[in-house]
């Protein structure tokens, strides 16, 4: 582990191991290794957390909890489901609050590794560490964050004012990174674009607002104000850590691992993808293959091994023409080339939101199973009275 990893020292009551979701090619590192981050508490339940209002147009999916504390006012829900339990005004969500409150503190108090103030987060590739902005940050393109095969890398975002991302904005998560350690310390209020693709916990002085069709993987706790919802997607894997100590003072937790990983030798591996742990604990793939559905395989002809993942050069926005050749977010992969899309661009891949089952009408929109999408509409019949499935 570098020194960019350490992110500060805390009181030991907010001293967690993070260990959730490092899945993808993680390697063993040895029990005990700390990272002082703060926990997010009871609030690692919610998927939503509004300080006066919560609001939602569409329909919008919450994999977790839904709570607004001290307002009242929760909108929207339906159409909006929130697939975890409902908590307005009560003792839950004023607890929920109350940690939110702590673990922003906490981050905010946290050493900087970086100071990236007045850059776009677009186009960087940033490593475990603490990145410090004295005014607002900006996301317009790719964000990739490389964990670099460590256990537990954290990444945390301080910012002074404001969070806002471009329409199709998107972040990349490589080398075992985890939506559970990533975070965002914003001083007054977070915009997520039309369309784009967020992952971390986002805790707000003020408000958060995510825009039509925008998706997040992690949680959107706003402290005093509203948190406003356009047919969003929020995906909130658990996260939780048994806290030693069993007192209110905690202690140092336990490695916990989420999003489908099991414990391999202290860390937290996928045995689906790990090349390091590939279908069992401690079962290696050779340097020339990689871990698919948990087997060691070699990538078929049509793609090329790029790093520890089968990619199509030709095709593959993050690796277009060359391994790790990351296209811009307005751009998409054609014959091995990063270039402008005359159709529409959903998660860097060019569609036509007319015709695209999974993309119908509106990135991210996807059609039923049994259905076709014609003219930007999911439907059983097409144009000429039958339907054409994908």
């Amino acid at each position: 582990m570098t020194s960019q990893s350490k992110l500060g020292s805390l009181s030991a009551s907010l001293l967690v191991l993070l260990g959730c979701g490092n899945g993808g090619f993680s390697r063993a590192v040895p029990r005990g290794t700390v990272l002082t981050a703060p926990s997010l508490g009871t609030a690692a339940a919610f998927s939503v957390l509004g300080g006066q209002t919560v609001t939602n147009t569409g329909p919008t999916t919450l994999s977790g909890d839904l709570g607004v504390s001290p307002g009242t006012a929760i909108t929207g829900f339906p159409p909006g489901i929130a697939t975890g339990s409902t908590h307005a005004a009560d003792a839950v969500a004023a607890q929920a609050q109350s940690d939110v409150t702590t673990s922003y503190d906490a981050l905010a108090g946290l050493p900087c590794t970086a100071n990236p103030t007045g850059q776009d987060l677009g186009g960087m590739t940033l490593t475990p560490g603490v990145y410090c902005f004295s005014s607002e940050a900006i996301l317009t393109g790719t964000l990739v964050l490389d964990a670099r095969l460590e256990a537990n890398a954290a990444f945390v975002f301080q910012i002074v004012s404001k969070l806002t991302t471009a329409s199709a904005a998107s972040i990349r998560l490589i080398n075992g990174a985890s939506p559970c350690n990533v975070y965002w310390q914003v001083g007054s209020s977070a915009t997520i674009g039309t369309a784009a693709s967020f992952s971390g916990n986002i805790l707000a002085l003020t408000s958060i607002a995510l825009q039509t069709g925008a998706s997040l993987t992690g949680r959107a706790l706003a402290r005093n104000g509203a948190v406003t919802l356009d047919n969003n997607l929020i995906r909130s894997g658990t996260c939780t850590a048994a806290e030693g100590g069993g007192g209110s003072d905690g202690g140092v937790a336990t490695l916990s691992c989420c999003f489908g990983a099991v414990e391999c030798n202290g860390s937290c591996v996928d045995l689906k993808t790990n090349a390091n742990d590939c279908g069992a604990c401690g079962k290696h793939c050779a340097v020339n293959q990689v871990c698919s559905a948990g087997a060691c395989t070699a990538c078929p002809q049509n793609s090329a091994q790029c790093a520890e993942q089968c990619a199509d050069l030709k095709s593959d926005p993050f690796n277009c023409g060359a391994c790790g050749k990351v296209c811009a977010a307005s751009q998409s992969c054609t014959a091995g080339v990063c270039g402008a899309c005359e159709a529409t661009v959903c998660a860097n891949t060019c569609v036509q939101t007319m015709s695209d089952h999974a993309n119908c009408g509106a990135c991210g929109n996807a059609c039923a199973a049994d259905q076709c999408c014609n003219g930007g509409v999911c439907g059983t019949t097409g144009p000429m009275g039958f339907c054409k499935l994908h």
